[in-house]
């Protein structure tokens, strides 16, 4: 639980003091954090490492920069439809330029980037790295689906609520490239090399007997490149996909758990769905699309739907998409039990109670759950990202050699404050 002591002057105003840290305020403090320890240039690094006796500058793990930047950015334009800030449409267009660098920073048309890093910045990170032809910047490679998938649902948010004409001339044209590319290479990612890489198959074949998930993400993608660009040849080449060749019906199984749920994927559905949702007229189509999101909310199988989560970014969605809101009070729930130690150390927590003038008690308040049981949130494990990780660990430990940011929090609270199911004072 968080409990403000004293007034605090927040990252988005003036916040008076009450019992307990309210949802902006968290939200607030979640933000301030981003901008002080993960942001750079408008994109956002994934994991923060902390320093050490052998590496004494703070480096970062950065997989995941182009599909985080993404959907920081669709969090970020959705808080300036909300407040028309300058400052928020201001911080909303810096990520937009993150992600046109990573669009084009290989120097390789079409080809994302994972992440993008300057030459002169300390630096620490596992993958594969190039430097960019302009000597400016490294490079992350090995892109997947996943990242594309975030850097669409980002680009189509900032592309609606926030950016000019010159803007929506960049984006259209990355997202152009990053679509043509796909399609010119068999339906595949092919990275530097020429080769595919290993997440980034969006084939007949895989689609249909492997993974259902990755028809919904190319369609996805297809649909946002119709809607940014106004060309009708991605139009046909979505609807010659998503009817001829099967797509649309292969997406109503896009939430596959042979074995076990992959809540990492549950994301990317939903990243998908909302975008295909929004711009989908035909009815047919928004009919096969409504019937995937339905089977992934509520199960088709021996394993629970995502419903069973409390995940509020995925309650949301359902709450506009399909009008059922069952799942918005357990939502709204899982962001105010959500604790500032799943993503810092205690020393980090220390600095905002004295920076900002708040008390942060880390004992859980909800009791141990029963074997094979969710964890409460209050108990669930520190991680990069609250909703891709299982709600099946937890017992997080104080301190640790990474730290992580709040994209998660800012990405559903947002999108509530967005769609008028949370109030600045929840």
């Amino acid at each position: 639980m968080v409990a403000l002591v004293v007034a605090v002057v927040g990252m988005s105003g003036v916040c008076t003091a009450q019992d307990r840290l309210t949802l902006a305020k968290k939200a607030a403090l979640f933000e301030h954090d981003i901008h002080k320890r993960f942001l750079f240039d408008g994109q956002v690094a994934c994991k923060l490492k902390v320093p050490t006796a052998n590496r004494p500058f703070v480096a970062y793990n950065m997989p995941d920069n182009a599909y985080m930047t993404g959907i920081y950015l669709g969090a970020r334009a959705m808080k300036y439809a909300v407040t028309k800030a300058p400052e928020d449409r201001e911080a909303a267009r810096a990520a937009i330029r993150a992600l046109n660098l990573l669009c084009t920073v290989s120097g390789k048309k079409g080809l994302l980037a994972r992440a993008a890093w300057p030459l002169e910045r300390p630096f620490e990170d596992d993958g594969i790295w190039r430097e960019s032809p302009d000597g400016k910047h490294k490079w992350r490679g090995d892109v997947s689906s996943d990242q594309m998938d975030g850097v669409m649902y980002g680009y189509a948010w900032a592309y609606d609520l926030v950016a000019d004409e010159d803007e929506k001339r960049a984006i259209a044209k990355n997202v152009a490239d990053l679509v043509d590319a796909v399609l010119a290479n068999g339906r595949r990612i092919i990275g530097y090399d020429g080769k595919p890489t290993q997440w980034g198959n969006y084939t007949p074949g895989y689609v249909k007997l492997v993974e259902p998930m990755n028809a919904l993400i190319l369609l996805q993608h297809l649909k946002v490149a119709h809607h940014v660009t106004g060309d009708d040849r991605f139009d046909r080449e979505y609807r010659r996909i998503a009817l001829d060749e099967g797509y649309a019906e292969a997406a109503v199984a896009a939430r596959r758990a042979l074995w076990s749920i992959n809540y990492s994927d549950d994301v990317l559905l939903f990243l998908a769905y909302y975008p295909l949702l929004k711009y989908e007229k035909d009815p047919k189509l928004r009919d096969l699309y409504l019937r995937s999101l339905r089977r992934t909310w509520e199960s088709a199988g021996k394993y629970p739907g995502a419903d069973a989560q409390a995940n509020p970014f995925y309650a949301f969605i359902v709450r506009d998409l399909l009008g059922d809101d069952s799942g918005v009070k357990a939502g709204v729930a899982t962001l105010r039990w959500f604790p500032l130690d799943m993503k810092w150390n205690r020393d980090t927590i220390a600095g905002y109670e004295k920076e900002f003038g708040f008390t942060f008690d880390p004992i859980p308040e909800k009791p141990v759950p029963a074997p094979g049981q969710s964890f409460p949130f209050d108990r669930r494990a520190k991680t990069w990202s609250a909703w891709a990780d299982s709600p099946q660990t937890g017992d997080r430990s104080v301190d640790a050699a990474m730290e992580y940011n709040g994209h998660d929090y800012l990405a559903a609270y947002w999108l509530g404050r967005y769609l008028g199911l949370i109030t600045p004072e929840t």
